[in-house]
């Protein structure tokens, strides 16, 4: 789906706002992050390698996460947090793809063809400063993620959590295209036959409007998956 890129997101430390090309130089200064690290370092919790990853929409990258996780974190686990915050509908498959190695779940040996490992692998044995990969969720109406590691740190996590959230992007803002007003549907149909910004409604209008193919106008969500298959939003938190 193309979209109009939003320039800014919020921190989850000190839920301020910060524009997308400055939430690392942004973390590294946070006061409230530099507290929980501190407190953290405080903890019974075992030092160990924290990799800082930026998963994006493979579109244009509107949508954007970025987190920390440790790593004795496996696949699984960043698959299954995906999940929770962003694309999650009817428990499809998904894979993550790191150079010419799939990672996704391995029944029996059946999907144990070519260069593929198990999803459960730690990230310790896969991530690095600068690689750069893939994630896929649902492999009929895909939503892809770009995934890139930006930094790693040695210390103790900040939770018992696998996954910790630092910032993410603001919900990108559209129009109703019948009357101009804050745009909380999306039209799957007309956004294929007619595109951007013709597919935004308004709830009004998203009740009155005639299309029935997938499902007619949906509601709108801060995630990639807005708008597909039977998509109603994040998992409760936390996550």
């Amino acid at each position: 789906m193309a979209r109009k890129a939003t320039p800014a997101g919020t921190c989850a430390f000190c839920a301020g706002e910060v524009a997308a090309a400055g939430v690392v130089r942004h973390l590294a200064a946070c006061p409230a992050r530099l507290a929980a690290i501190d407190k953290a370092e405080a903890s019974k919790r075992k030092p160990q390698l924290l990799y800082h990853l930026i998963v994006r929409d493979a579109v244009d990258g509107t949508y954007w996460l970025h987190l920390e996780a440790p790593a004795a974190t496996t696949l699984q686990e960043i698959d299954a947090y995906l999940r929770a915050i962003w694309v999650d509908c009817c428990g499809h498959m998904s894979h993550f793809v790191f150079g010419t190695t799939r990672y996704q779940e391995l029944i029996d040996g059946f999907f144990a063809i070519g260069d593929q490992k198990n999803i459960t692998t730690r990230i310790g044995d896969v991530f690095r400063p600068g690689l750069k990969g893939k994630y896929e969720y649902d492999f009929g109406a895909p939503t892809e993620l770009k995934l890139e590691v930006v930094a790693v740190r040695e210390g103790k996590p900040l939770t018992t959590k696998p996954v910790v959230l630092l910032a993410r992007n603001l919900m990108p803002a559209y129009f109703c295209a019948e009357c101009g007003a804050p745009a909380t549907h999306i039209c799957m149909q007309c956004y294929f036959e007619i595109g951007e910004p013709g597919c935004y409604l308004c709830a009004d209008h998203a009740r009155q409007h005639g299309c029935t193919l997938y499902g007619g106008p949906k509601r709108r969500f801060n995630s990639p998956r807005t708008g597909r298959c039977k998509y109603d939003g994040p998992a409760r938190p936390p996550y």
